[in-house]
């Protein structure tokens, strides 16, 4: 508020020193030209002295200009400023200059005015130039979803080179599939709020998530979830979907009932079938660490080194 009635009086200033500047200087200017007319052989006294008159009054002329330019533009600014307020702060640049009977190239122009003059609106464009904001809370709304766009959108155009990829092609599509099966999931538990089937929905994702993330690590062994991605993830996905259907219709005959339990059965067997999948992925690497521990202890034992005994072979 202080910093408006700052940007008021800078406009009024100017205005008022120009009016000013330009009444006594151009009064200076029409006194001294008879004067030098009159006495021609004061011309070189008369001369200099009008030159600095003339420009001391085009200074008082920009100035009143631009007086004349801040207070319309305060003016106008006010104006975008109050059809925002009434229109959830965010407005199209078109519909402002169809509400305030601008031309939009005259609103582009006013923002650009705000921002290099430093004044004291609080409002905002978008990148592009066609949406004006109101407020810092809606503006970093805004630039947080332009960052988010425009990482979803390196992201993908990353993936979509690693696609074209041989070397990371399998690997990619992989993990494109994984994270669109863990969307359909989650968009699953969503629908069935309280829903005891989603408490397996649940572990289930969880479940998904972590073999997808531990093959995208290891993708050796992504041979190994060949029939897991290829079957059994596609028709737990599709009872999955069958259900949230099912689960929506507001008469529900005994027969879709009956399937609804079908499905419920499936989905608990499908998590347990997913938990053991993902800890026959680990199976081979235990059991490897599991070989060194007990070859590690033997090796301790044989040379003594473990128990209440400590003996060193002298012959080493």
């Amino acid at each position: 508020m202080v910093k408006r009635v700052k940007d008021n009086n800078a406009s009024k200033s100017r205005f008022i020193i120009g009016v000013i500047g330009m009444v006594v200087f151009g009064i200076l200017i029409m006194a001294t030209l008879p004067s030098m007319l009159i006495f021609p052989k004061l011309s070189p006294v008369f001369m200099p002295m009008i030159i600095v008159f003339a420009v001391i009054f085009g200074l008082s002329a920009v100035l009143l200009n631009s007086g004349l330019k801040r207070k319309n533009l305060i003016g106008r600014l006010s104006r975008y400023m109050a059809e925002l307020s009434t229109r959830q702060d965010v407005l199209a640049i078109d519909d402002m200059a169809e509400i305030t009977g601008f031309l939009p190239t005259q609103i582009r122009n006013d923002i650009r005015l705000m921002k290099r003059w430093d004044m004291s609106f609080d409002m905002y464009t978008d990148k592009g130039e066609t949406t004006l904001i109101k407020g810092k809370g809606a503006y970093g709304h805004y630039l947080d979803t332009e960052r988010q766009r425009d990482e979803m959108a390196r992201e993908e155009a990353e993936r979509l080179k690693r696609l074209q990829n041989p070397e990371t092609a399998t690997l990619e599509a992989f993990r494109s599939e994984g994270i669109a099966t863990i969307d359909r999931l989650r968009a699953a538990i969503l629908v069935l709020p309280g829903e005891e089937i989603s408490q397996s929905l649940a572990e289930l994702e969880k479940t998904t998530k972590r073999i997808f993330d531990h093959i995208e690590n290891y993708p050796e062994k992504l041979p190994q979830a060949r029939k897991l991605m290829n079957y059994h993830l596609p028709t737990t996905m599709k009872l999955v979907e069958k259900y949230c259907q099912y689960d929506t219709m507001e008469y529900q005959p005994s027969n879709v009932a009956s399937a609804k339990v079908d499905i419920e059965r499936a989905i608990s067997a499908a998590t347990e079938a997913f938990a053991n999948f993902l800890e026959s992925l680990y199976h081979e690497e235990t059991l490897d660490v599991t070989t060194d521990a007990e070859v590690l202890t033997q090796m301790f034992e044989k040379d003594g080194l473990t128990g209440n005994k400590f003996e060193i072979d002298n012959n080493d």
